[in-house]
């Protein structure tokens, strides 16, 4: 069950980011002492929350001489989760830096990575998450579309182009030490059309070793099942310069996903992602690997904000996928569709249930902000399930109270927030139809968006959450207006 949630969060179109941190100059390189550095071999990663993600780091002399660091203290910035050892368990969503810090011989060592924490959005990009130094060339971002919408290109910008710019292509220059986010915006679609890539600029170590950096090219690539790609590396010193005769060792993250053999070649297994690294004298570079479906499900609507003890109709439709265009072209849905919603065993989490038809049904005790996803599967090993987000809103609008005709909303239906400008309040009134405020009457809010937006309606407030539009009911009973909120970085 585990592989098959997991192959449905790879499918799933959802939303996108719920915190933010803005770029921060990081003008010290502590990786190192004078003669050795830490190095951290798992790199650069984007983590879906839920999962966990185990991180490995070793130490380096000058000679290149590798031993795997022990006792290393972990650290996560943003508040975006804790480790227990060496793995790390998200708890919050957005972008930062994983640190590892470890004594040897009496001289701390500190190393650095780029992590973001981020629900699946209607789109991936490869890499997903970005570790380099200036001066080092671009990185290309490769985004993958599979869906039913239609995209009419991709634009991409920087949070802080002081950092690490972005040209029109997607291709990433790092410029000075620091941490940023590039986001990518795929035009044409509506709904949580934005993914967004941590990035964590970084200098050279100070110590003189044998190598210092390890570029493999391509950066991410995308393949379907029993197709094969050459990947190639390069080894940079310290001066940048690159290093001849340095042999690789390659490796696969999760040999089920993809292998890779002796050489950089790289086979396709199933569905899924993983890492291709290559080693040289202990510093590692890595490759995002995307393995595609050749034909899935698509769950619409493809997420839905549901009250406590309410309910929303799914619907499922199966698809196959063309290798050149990765057009979909629907097919008949094979007998034996089965509908889940995954299991904890642990009553606060286990929000809703599903039945044959694809009907979900919240749990009266769902609790406020929580979410899970159902999913959508056949028994055939060639179609991929498909999944879709559901959270359990904080709709309630009350009991019509008498005389209440409509609601009138100061500004107008549209409001566009910043994501860092904290609440915003709405002034909110039910009228009779003369356009006579109603004694008595209370307003609720709702958000059918989560992901983007929260309220509180006892303080008439809408609160940001991340990136996106969100549609906020203002209602008394059976009578509501909409806005529509725009949270923006």
């Amino acid at each position: 069950m585990k592989k098959l949630i997991v192959a449905a969060l790879m499918l799933l179109t959802a939303s996108s980011t719920l915190l933010w941190q803005s770029c921060k100059k990081e003008n010290k390189n502590s990786n190192g002492s004078s003669d050795m550095v830490l190095s951290i071999q798992t790199g650069a990663r984007t983590i879906e929350p839920g999962s966990t993600q185990t991180y490995e780091a070793v130490i380096v002399d000058t000679k290149g001489n590798v031993t795997p660091a022990t006792g290393v203290s972990w650290s996560v910035t943003n508040s975006l989760g804790s480790f227990s050892g060496s793995t790390f368990t998200p708890s919050g969503s957005g972008s930062g830096t994983i640190t590892a810090s470890v004594t040897k011989d009496g001289k701390t060592l500190t190393a650095k990575v780029a992590v973001g924490v981020y629900l699946p959005a209607v789109f991936t990009v490869l890499p997903s998450a970005i570790v380099w130094t200036t001066n080092a060339g671009a990185i290309p971002l490769l985004p993958v579309y599979l869906g039913t919408g239609t995209v009419s290109g991709y634009s991409y910008s920087s949070s802080n182009s002081g950092i690490a710019s972005v040209d029109a292509s997607g291709n990433v220059t790092c410029v000075a030490n620091g941490e940023c986010v590039i986001t990518v915006t795929a035009n044409g679609l509506s709904d949580n059309n934005k993914v967004y890539v941590p990035v964590l600029v970084v200098g050279l170590p100070t110590v003189s070793l044998p190598v210092a950096r390890v570029a493999v090219n391509p950066s991410g690539k995308e393949l379907f099942r029993g197709e094969t790609a050459n990947f190639t590396a390069k080894a940079f010193n310290t001066a940048n310069t690159e290093v001849s005769g340095q042999t690789f060792t390659w490796t696969s993250q999760d040999a089920t996903v993809a292998t890779v053999d002796a050489t950089g070649r790289v086979t396709a297994v199933s569905l899924g992602k993983t890492f291709v690294t290559a080693t040289a004298s202990g510093i590692s570079g890595t490759a995002e690997v995307d393995v595609l479906p050749d034909s899935l499900i698509i769950v619409t609507p493809i997420m839905a904000s549901i009250a406590p003890g309410g309910t929303k109709q799914f619907t499922a439709q199966a698809y196959t996928v063309n290798h050149s265009s990765h057009a979909l072209s629907t097919i008949s849905m094979p007998a034996g569709l089965t509908w889940e919603v995954p299991t904890t065993g642990v009553a606060i989490f286990d929000i809703a249930t599903v039945n044959s038809t694809g009907l979900v049904n919240m749990n009266t005790s769902a609790t406020i902000g929580l979410s899970s996803v159902v999913v959508a599967h056949v028994s055939s090993p060639t179609i991929d399930p498909g999944a879709a987000l559901i959270m359990v809103s904080d709709c309630d609008c009350g009991t019509t109270t008498s005389g209440v005709d409509h609601i009138n909303v100061t500004g107008g239906s549209t409001l566009s927030v910043s994501l860092i400008g904290g609440p915003v309040t709405i002034n909110a009134t039910a009228v009779d139809a003369s356009n006579n405020p109603v004694s008595g009457a209370t307003i609720h809010l709702c958000s059918d968006n989560i992901a983007v937006c929260t309220v509180d309606s006892g303080n008439g407030q809408i609160i940001p959450v991340g990136p996106g539009t969100a549609i906020v009911t203002v209602c008394n009973g059976g009578v509501s207006t909409t806005i529509t909120v725009t949270v923006t970085l």
